[in-house]
């Protein structure tokens, strides 16, 4: 045996982690952050460099220059330019330092930055992109770097990115998941077609309705889209025989004006802001439709989709309803909603007591199953909500809902109700969640008791159900302060019939 050879041999019996192989290390370090892999280089001397087969690069302040945000950290802008400088750099080391065979699966860029390091961020992505990349997330948001001194009078101009950047030379575009935040997108006409692009999220991205609809044309395999606060829309468009989209979710773009959709693959649309114009062509597919209405014509929403929802679209099998009472408001926010998880239909919104909802009632003939949660569900609520629904939904069987008062003294006065008898004999099935025996909670049950003459199941429970999106609720226990009351307790068995199941 030659001496390199007996070398080698004493160095494997003094470092145990050089006769792990490859296929064992790799696999690690893919599930180690960046700033852990990193760590591991001092773990041995065969390890120093490791770290490079890191798949998925994180580049945020945290991991690259060790530092968190927070707000009372703020710095002047020297400062702040200089931090810039360091992070540049640093990810520049990592990426040189990185091995040219090895594939990247995700890069993500979370540091604020602008136009002024547009070369930059070009050349990180480029590189990614030659290297296969598969997820794409960019966020240049302020507060995702120490704060700056706005004291400052300098001007900031956002990152340009270009999609041209998604396509590299000679190679079919990779990136599957595409996500931009705080910079502007320019959609210029490549000879790549962008197919492999499945997911698309752009927040306080500025894209007008041109750019738009110049980039859906190069994504045509795109099965999810969602817009946060791009406020240079104003007249979006989704058209084409072509177009893949199944999801399309649209928030806070607060110059939207229209919104027109002729797609033949859609199936949810959620929708949230103020009332719009909404034109729906040739969407046999769209089963799912969440709006949240915000803003001084929030009414306007709210009646439209009461209304004519049920006339445009009378396939519809999942709505989503919110309507907003103040956007700086956010705690306030629900008070009608339902979820549908068959032919189910879901509402969420607050100003039932308050609209004009018309005598001739348009009925949702497809919904078997409905969830309302009414919030805040006040003491003096007339009620009137509770028979509108009972009318336009004739074919109901199963109604859940979900009650949350709020927390002030309740209400002693007597408050005098008249709500129409509607008796609804396919309603089977009838579940209260935030149930506390309060005046309003009881004549509700009573009312429904009364006119749900078909009903055999009866299900009561003082836990609260919050509704967070589509199919994705939190139960939380009541606190001290809301109990059933025993009294409460005597009446229920008392006023329920004793054939139903409890």
């Amino acid at each position: 045996m030659n001496q390199q050879a007996k070398s080698g041999k004493k160095l494997r019996k003094r470092d145990p982690l050089l006769k792990l192989p490859d296929e064992i290390i790799c696999p690690i370090i893919s599930k180690l952050s960046l700033k852990e892999a990193v760590r591991t280089s001092v773990l041995s001397k065969s390890w120093r460099y490791i770290w490079a087969s890191q798949p998925n690069l994180l580049f945020d302040s945290a991991n690259i220059l060790g530092n968190t945000v927070s707000s009372s950290s703020c710095q002047t802008e020297l400062d702040w330019r200089l931090q810039r400088c360091m992070f540049i750099e640093r990810v520049n080391c990592v990426l040189h330092q990185r091995c040219n065979r090895l594939k990247i699966e995700s890069l993500t860029i979370h540091y604020h930055l602008g136009q002024d390091s547009a070369s930059r961020i070009d050349n990180w992505v480029s590189y990614a992109v030659t290297k296969g990349v598969e997820k794409l997330d960019l966020d240049f948001t302020e507060q995702c770097s120490l704060l700056v001194n706005h004291t400052s009078t300098s001007a900031f101009e956002p990152y340009t990115f270009h999609c041209g950047l998604l396509a590299a030379p000679r190679k079919d575009c990779s990136v599957k998941h595409l996500q931009l935040a705080s910079c502007s997108l320019i959609s210029l006409p490549i000879s790549t077609n962008l197919a492999s692009l499945v997911t698309v999220r752009l927040l306080r991205v500025n894209i007008n309705d041109q750019q738009l609809e110049m980039f859906l044309s190069t994504v045509l395999c795109m099965k999810s889209l969602s817009l946060q606060c791009c406020n240079h829309l104003v007249s979006f468009k989704a058209a084409g025989p072509r177009l893949l989209l199944e999801i399309l979710n649209i928030k806070n773009c607060f110059r939207l004006e229209s919104i027109t959709i002729d797609a033949d693959n859609i199936a949810t649309l959620e929708y949230t802001g103020q009332s719009v114009g909404f034109s729906f062509e040739n969407v046999p597919r769209l089963a799912q439709l969440f709006m949240v209405f915000t803003g001084t014509r929030r009414h306007d929403g709210v009646m439209y989709a009461l209304t004519r929802v049920a006339y445009d679209l009378p396939k519809l099998q999942t709505l989503n309803l919110i309507s907003i009472q103040s956007c700086e408001n956010t705690s306030f926010v629900y008070k009608f909603c339902a979820l549908l998880s068959c032919v189910i239909l879901t509402f969420i919104f607050s100003l039932l007591q308050s609209l004009n909802l018309p005598e001739n009632v348009p009925a949702f003939a497809s919904i078997k199953q409905l969830v309302l949660t009414v919030f805040p569900f006040n003491d003096d609520d007339k009620l009137r909500w509770i028979s509108y629904i009972l009318k336009a939904f004739p074919f109901l069987q199963k109604l859940q809902l979900n009650l949350l008062s709020p927390s002030f003294i309740k209400q002693t006065t007597e408050i005098y109700r008249h709500l129409p008898e509607f008796p609804h004999r396919h309603l089977h099935e009838l579940e209260m969640n935030g149930f506390y025996g309060n005046q309003n909670e009881v004549e509700l049950l009573k009312y429904l008791l009364e006119n749900a003459v078909g009903l055999e199941v009866l299900r009561i429970n003082t836990c609260q159900k919050i509704y967070k999106g589509f199919n994705n609720w939190d139960c939380e226990k009541p606190s001290s302060h809301f109990k059933l009351s025993a009294e409460c307790a005597e009446w229920l068995l008392s006023a329920v019939p004793a054939t139903l199941s409890k």
